[in-house]
């Protein structure tokens, strides 16, 4: 998250308390708030990319070629092996499967996938 993203364009609405999203009166509650009710603009995705890993500030592109986002951070996976990649992209791209290109160096990678990109194996009691 930077300054000008939002917990909800983050994905952390579950970090807005319900006391808050009820009362508001907090530091850029307007905003959150009509987001919360209305949604976001852009969204926070995990991308797959086949080709070389996709760094900071890397263009993300519809499959027309139109700017929809940017990469925030991506390197390789260990576990996966694979490259993966964290993005903001305008709503209605965020559905995970959505092809993509990434831009790297001029040529072009990439589709969304669902985070997080490990499943969780802990146990979880019932």
């Amino acid at each position: 998250m930077e300054q000008h993203i939002t917990p909800i364009e983050a994905g952390l609405t579950w970090a807005v308390g319900k006391r808050r999203r009820a009362e508001g009166g907090f530091l850029g509650a307007e905003v959150i708030l009509k987001q919360i009710e209305q949604g976001p603009s852009i969204r926070r995705v995990g991308l797959f990319s086949a080709g070389p890993p996709a760094r900071g500030h890397s263009e993300i592109q519809d499959e027309n070629g139109q700017n929809i986002g940017e990469i925030t951070s991506g390197g390789f996976s260990p576990c996966l092996k694979k490259n993966i990649a964290m993005g903001y992209v305008k709503s209605g791209s965020h559905k995970s499967g959505t092809k993509v290109k990434i831009v790297i160096r001029g040529k072009s990678y990439g589709s969304v996938t669902k985070m997080p990109f490990v499943p969780n194996k802990y146990y979880k009691r019932s």
